[in-house]
């Protein structure tokens, strides 16, 4: 088994492992988008994410979120803000008070160590496939051989202002999230319309950049905008 059906086969694993926790018996928690874990009346949300924004994938999403927006209990996310997140960096303040807070000049500076790391990464895809459930989250399955995790790596390594996770690396699944659960009123139902969509593979993408992206906390879902893009070392495909 080579490196990349390795990664194929961990992702899997994780994934199905995640499913069978949702699908019998776990008790999501609930989505509250003006909060993050911890942030302490934090909004300004900053990260490096992978825009999802090509139109044949996001209509396949959306063939997703039709069968499940008539369910009670759910924000439905927008197109604009689909999105793989790569590394989270923090909130954006003017005065740091917590590990997670960066103020202006810190961020410049992380502006630089990003653009050090990002432009050194080749290019790679993801696939997009099944729907699951994370966290408070429905969400789309990204297999990426693990690709995210070793540029979290890098950043652990490397970009010296950038704090780290737990969740991050090895412990970290990709995924876009598609709705979130703001009650739990229609779980049962969501879990059995869920059911007929894990067998759906939606597509390839083939990331060229990362974005660092800000994203404002609130209803009924954060408001994210990109601030800076990162292009990746160019590949050939050819070789």
């Amino acid at each position: 088994m080579n490196k990349i059906q390795a990664a194929q086969e961990i992702y899997c694993q994780k994934f199905n492992y995640l499913w069978d926790q949702f699908r019998n018996g776990h008790k999501p928690s609930i989505y509250n988008p003006e909060e993050a874990a911890g942030c302490n009346g934090r909004r300004n949300s900053c990260l490096l994410s992978i825009r999802i924004d090509q139109p044949k994938i996001i209509k396949r999403i959306q063939s997703i979120t039709d069968q499940i927006r008539h369910i009670p209990g759910l924000y439905i996310m927008p197109p604009e803000y689909y999105h793989i997140t790569v590394k989270w960096l923090g909130f954006l303040t003017d005065q740091k008070q917590h590990d997670y807070d960066i103020e202006p000049q810190t961020f410049e500076q992380m502006l630089e160590q990003s653009n050090q790391i990002l432009t050194q990464i080749p290019e790679f895809s993801i696939r997009l496939k099944s729907v699951n459930g994370l966290a408070s989250f429905i969400i789309i399955e990204v297999e990426d051989n693990g690709a995210i995790a070793q540029i979290q790596g890098r950043f652990h390594k490397d970009a010296t202002l950038v704090p780290t996770y737990s969740i991050e690396g090895e412990d970290w699944l990709p995924h876009v999230s598609i709705a979130g659960l703001k009650n739990l009123k229609g779980l049962k139902a969501l879990k059995s319309k869920m059911d007929g969509l894990r067998c759906i593979d939606i597509g390839e993408i083939r990331v060229t950049h990362i974005d660092l992206s800000q994203a404002i906390l609130q209803k009924p879902c954060p408001q994210c905008q990109i601030l800076h893009t990162f292009p990746l070392a160019r590949k050939d495909l050819s070789t």
